[in-house]
């Protein structure tokens, strides 16, 4: 007598399967998002970078932060029109643009440049609306919100 030998996976098995793809997605998906702005903080990094690199080069040319070329006061206010060697467009991104960027403080030998999200006009601004990222003259960077 032959008996039929059924094959497959019981119930309890596909069961014990989901439940364990289940604790992973739970793991995982916070992670991601966590990556996700820290990703999108990069891009203000770089930005406030470019500004950096401004300043410190007029820093190398004239021994000061807060002056130009022609011995004018650089002042707080928007990097764009603040931070010669900065043009409107220069720092604009997918999440942080011109307007979201800003010196805050500019001393002969300090400065504090600021990438705020709230002040984004971009299209996916609303993913950095919280984020605000800091650099000092020491390239000391503060991040808020991530």
């Amino acid at each position: 007598m032959t008996r039929n030998k059924k094959s497959g996976f019981t119930l309890v098995e596909l069961m014990v399967v989901a439940v364990i793809v289940a604790i992973l997605a739970a793991v995982a998906i916070p992670l991601m998002t966590g990556n996700r702005q820290r990703a999108m903080a990069t891009e203000a990094e770089a930005g406030l970078g470019t500004m950096r690199t401004a300043l410190r080069a007029m820093y190398a040319q004239t021994g000061a932060y807060n002056k130009d070329l022609d011995g004018n006061a650089i002042a707080a206010g928007a990097a764009s029109t603040a931070i010669p060697g900065i043009n409107a467009g220069d720092l604009d991104g997918k999440y942080f643009d011109d307007a979201a960027y800003s010196i805050s403080a500019v001393g002969a030998a300090t400065y504090t440049l600021t990438a705020n999200g709230a002040n984004s006009t971009t299209a996916d601004r609303a993913d950095v609306s919280g984020i605000t990222i800091t650099l000092d003259q020491d390239g000391t960077f503060t991040r808020t919100g991530l």
